[in-house]
């Protein structure tokens, strides 16, 4: 599994506290996982495709929402799927807005799938 990790600080019962986020590919389970500490925060989840990843869920536990989890992971499973020359399918609604608002990931979805979604051309 390769990933990343970054610290980050958080409010907690009204103590400010070191927390450590991860972000790994976990390819046998064909997902991205975001840990907080040592702790499965959530995940976007894809299915393999020829010559892409159709990525169809992305979940954060509630106990974890409003940390911007969900964007995190996203980001950091396209940036993998893009280095590794794999196009993007957006097949889950949370990724599909988030190539929208970040349109830099547009290149990457194939033409086809790009008309077949309604998603705007890349700039």
């Amino acid at each position: 599994m390769s990933g990343y990790v970054r610290n980050s600080r958080a409010e907690v019962d009204g103590r400010r506290q070191q927390m450590t986020e991860k972000i790994v590919h976990n390819a046998q389970q064909n997902r991205f996982e975001v840990f907080v500490d040592d702790a499965l925060a959530g995940f976007a989840a894809y299915t393999p495709a020829d010559g892409a990843r159709d990525f169809d869920h992305t979940e954060v536990g509630s106990e974890f929402g409003g940390r911007g989890l969900a964007g995190k992971v996203v980001a950091a499973a396209l940036a993998d799927t893009e280095a590794a020359g794999l196009s993007v399918i957006p097949t889950c609604s949370y990724v599909r807005k988030f190539v929208t608002k970040n349109a830099e990931h547009l290149a990457h979805i194939p033409t086809a799938t790009r008309s077949e979604m309604g998603l705007p051309e890349p700039a």
